[in-house]
């Protein structure tokens, strides 16, 4: 959703009247940003041998 209003603000703010690229532009932000958490999950659990959030204080670290 964020990507989404991100995405509607910059083409507003050009004075874009074509949306033709933005749903591509979308999914692509929406592939880096799901690769970019899922490789912070692994990190976490590859540092501190689990990925149960809840249970993980990151103050500590």
């Amino acid at each position: 959703l964020s990507l989404f209003v991100a995405l509607s603000a910059w083409t507003m703010h050009l004075d874009m009247s074509s949306f033709s690229a933005s749903p591509l532009l979308l999914l692509a932000f929406s592939a880096c940003e799901a690769s970019a958490g899922l490789a912070l999950l692994v990190a976490t659990a590859r540092t501190h041998g689990t990925d149960h959030m809840q249970s993980l204080n990151l103050l500590k670290c």
